[in-house]
């Protein structure tokens, strides 16, 4: 009878767990889809909240902005109107320039260039076209007064017309549009406000959620994830032998800057090195020491530049550099460092070497950033040509003639 009872209770127990194991699966399978559902939820709802805080200030930066353009342009205006007044006719044709742009401001501020396209908070329609001095009838008298002073015909109304723009100017204009960028800023805190609020909710919700989540689920396939990432961004970005930015990099960074360097009208200049024999080093002492060489130069490099420089591995032995904001006078400075800390280096275990550089800098006529690469590349082949340990650099087009505007002779 013990013996029966010994032999049941292990088959009995074997037999309930089984539907215990399945419940707890599904209930662990509902809990994950519920979490999931939930932070998908809470992130959409974040993305959605996030897009309109964007949307809003964009459009209240954008209002900021128009009003200041206008209170720079009315202080242009009225300085301007002073120069006629005196007697400077060459300043008409950029007095009636900037009463034109102030005029498309304000059309596009008030809607009335695209209705559609500006809807005006109550505040802002009142502070526009409602009271005793709607700012939008400001705006367009002070126009009015300094196109009537640059037809007038006769000295009395010049005079008269002058004399109220001016006080347009100074006594109306600027508080009005004063107390418009005031509006315009509050109401975006206001919004902001509110948004962060909403956003304080939902942060707890999803901090909440990714908890509760992160302990049983998802701490071990982030570390894995981004460990992986980390790899494959390294793998995508840096050259493996000497952790330089690859080609791929540097054309990203190097276009970037190309099109910073046109909007501001700052110089980029770009510099192409080569190693001097470097096939010769491989030959006599080995590709590993070939390879230390590489490593080498990218470590000197990398200590001559500056945090916004980037140096990039493009060739085998050959490297490009980046040099944003920087004149052609600048670049050879660093192109000379560059080539006196390679000469002067003298590393254990490596033989010493040398490089050439060519340097070139932005101009009016480049397109695109090839055609400065392929300047500063033409520079280099000048100082190749003319022996090692060499820097040379070219400041005109591809399209003329190339020649040295600077070289630096160098004993080998």
């Amino acid at each position: 009878m013990t013996s029966a009872a010994k032999e049941t209770k292990p088959a009995k127990a074997t037999w309930v767990s089984l539907p215990d194991r399945k419940i707890s699966a599904t209930r662990m399978t509902i809990a994950y889809a519920l979490g999931v559902a939930v932070t998908a939820l809470l992130f959409l709802a974040a993305y959605f909240l996030l897009d309109n805080i964007i949307i809003e200030q964009r459009s209240a930066a954008q209002r900021v902005h128009v009003v200041e353009q206008q209170r720079v342009l009315s202080q242009r205006i009225a300085l301007l109107s002073t120069d006629l007044y005196v007697g400077d006719t060459s300043t008409s044709e950029a007095l009636q320039s900037a009463v034109g742009e102030m005029e498309r401001l304000q059309d596009t501020l008030s809607g009335k260039a695209d209705p559609a396209a500006r809807q005006l908070t109550a505040a802002e329609h009142e502070l526009y076209f409602g009271g005793s001095a709607p700012l939008d009838a400001e705006v367009r008298s002070f126009l009015d007064d300094t196109r009537r002073f640059m037809t007038a015909t006769t000295m009395s109304a010049g005079d008269a017309a002058y004399k109220a723009l001016q006080h347009h100017s100074r006594e109306l204009l600027l508080p009005a549009l004063d107390r418009a960028a005031a509006l315009f800023a509050g109401q975006a805190d206001a919004r902001i406000e509110q948004a962060r609020l909403a956003q304080q909710v939902l942060l707890v919700l999803l901090l909440i959620v990714l908890a509760l989540e992160a302990l049983l689920i998802f701490r071990p396939l982030i570390t894995k994830i981004r460990l992986y990432n980390a790899h494959l961004y390294e793998m995508a970005t840096l050259d493996p032998l000497t952790g330089l930015a690859n080609r791929r990099q540097f054309d990203e960074y190097s276009n970037r800057e190309f099109r910073l360097a046109r909007r501001t009208a700052k110089p980029l200049s770009m510099a192409v090195c080569d190693i001097d024999q470097f096939q010769q080093i491989n030959d006599k002492h080995g590709r590993a020491v070939g390879d230390a060489v590489l490593r080498r130069f990218g470590e000197l490099a990398s200590r001559i530049l500056r945090d916004t420089d980037i140096i990039s591995r493009v060739g085998g032995e050959e490297f490009a550099l980046a040099l944003p904001v920087m004149n052609l006078h600048g670049a050879m400075i660093i192109a000379e460092k560059l080539r006196r800390g390679i000469a002067d280096d003298r590393t254990d275990n490596l033989p010493p070497f040398t490089i050439c550089v060519g340097v070139a800098v932005s101009e009016h006529g480049d397109k695109n950033m090839d055609a400065l690469l392929q300047r500063a590349d033409s520079a280099l082949q000048m100082a190749k040509s003319e022996g090692q340990n060499r820097i040379s650099c070219l400041n005109r087009p591809m399209t003329e003639k190339p020649t040295p505007s600077d070289a630096v002779p160098q004993d080998s």
